[in-house]
């Protein structure tokens, strides 16, 4: 039972963040905010995190998931209420800092409970990450389609609802071996500084790479989700069209990851997620030229193919690699490494957005993530073996 729950936890706040966060940037559009300004708002959502998700992951190791997803779930229903009562630049900001926030716990501390369930780590990831593509899916276009037909409020109700039923379900959690945890914190906290430092275990090439691929991965799949629909617009393509785009590339991330186990037997692991950085960055460099439909949504089916792989396998990769109690924090450095890149960009290039437009965002972040991929490239001694995984991670 409680697998089903954190299933379908996370499939509702992958629902909800998908169908949120290009909802918000194309209302703030309609009111006016420049592409600097939703730039911004942006990064807003990016910065706090990127600064507690090291924390926020030291905390659910020792405090347990659960006060983690009860936070997380309140927050997120009260950042959504405030932005309908006062929609403004200044609280867009506060919105999606606080969105950003509770997304940080509720994604550590679900990330945490499937390293904590045992057996087949990849399979278990995958099917995780199988249902989380079901939420990628579906959140764009019923969201889009809410707020195209029916406007920015019923929008947000109703993924307040979902919200609130994933709320309630935490309570038909058992403690997930919480118990048996918390009867160790005070052993882990006298035994924490003769430990090694989360960033001792980094010196490991194949877990850092997984660690950094993971958190790029993460961060350019949610700006895609938030600077397209702008792109899209000065295409010409309606809001009710930009939500069949998004949940066409949900649809590819589902597909891909049937082929997942024979993929990473034929390629090896580290192969795959550096060969997704690389095809998310062309996708972004040749998406701004591309203005027919047919052509865009080949482009952002090849996407959610790439992304579809690198998510699952990067969480495999750090969950398998690192001891269960440090789980939390190695998830925590993968997920600041998101939330900074997710800050950087819009900072980085939302000033060329307002002078060049939207296009220069997305030639940026291709710009970065093709250099990464070289970066993070397998050696030739590092590659995996196909047949052993584990002696690699």
């Amino acid at each position: 039972m409680n697998y089903y729950i954190i299933i379908l936890m996370n499939t509702i706040l992958i629902t909800t963040i998908t169908g949120i966060k290009p909802v918000v940037s194309l209302y703030a559009y309609s009111l006016g905010l420049s592409p600097q300004e939703i730039s911004m708002i942006i990064a807003s959502s990016a910065i706090c995190p990127a600064l507690l998700a090291l924390h926020i992951g030291k905390w659910i190791d020792h405090i347990g998931t659960r006060p983690m997803v009860i936070i997380g779930n309140v927050m997120y229903l009260i950042s959504l209420l405030v932005s309908v009562i006062f929609p403004s630049f200044f609280i867009f900001l506060i919105q999606l800092a606080m969105v950003g926030i509770a997304s940080t716990c509720l994604m550590l501390a679900l990330q945490k409970r499937i390293g904590n369930l045992g057996g087949d780590i990849d399979r278990t990831v995958a099917n995780y990450s199988l249902f989380g593509s079901v939420g990628a899916m579906i959140g764009p276009i019923i969201s889009s389609f809410l707020y195209d037909h029916y406007g920015y409020h019923i929008c947000i109700f109703f993924n307040m609802l979902i919200i609130a039923i994933a709320l309630f379900s935490e309570m038909g959690m058992r403690n997930l071996n919480e118990e048996n945890m918390q009867k160790t914190v005070e052993n882990q906290q006298k035994n924490l500084e003769s430990r090694e430092s989360i960033w001792t275990l980094m010196r490991n090439r194949d877990l850092r790479n997984a660690i950094l691929i993971g958190g790029l991965i993460f961060s350019y799949r949610e700006l895609f989700s938030v600077y397209f629909p702008l792109l899209a617009d000065n295409m010409g393509i309606s809001p009710t069209m930009t939500g069949i785009l998004l949940s066409f590339c949900g649809l590819t991330m589902l597909v891909i990851r049937f082929t997942q186990t024979s993929l990473v037997r034929s390629f090896g692991r580290m192969r795959i997620l550096t060969g997704s950085l690389f095809v998310t960055g062309i996708i972004y460099l040749v998406t701004p030229f591309s203005s027919w439909i047919v052509v865009l949504f080949v482009l952002v089916g090849i996407l959610g193919a790439g992304l579809g792989l690198a998510q699952p396998l990067s969480t495999a990769a750090l969950l398998e690699g690192s001891l269960p109690d440090r789980h939390g924090q190695v998830l925590g450095v993968q997920m600041m490494i998101n939330r900074v890149s997710q800050f950087a960009i819009p900072f980085i290039f939302g000033g060329l957005g307002g002078l060049l437009g939207v296009s220069a965002i997305f030639w940026g972040s291709g710009l970065v993530l093709t250099v990464f991929g070289y970066i993070t490239r397998p050696l030739p001694l590092q590659v995996d073996k196909t047949k052993n995984q584990k002696q690699h991670l």
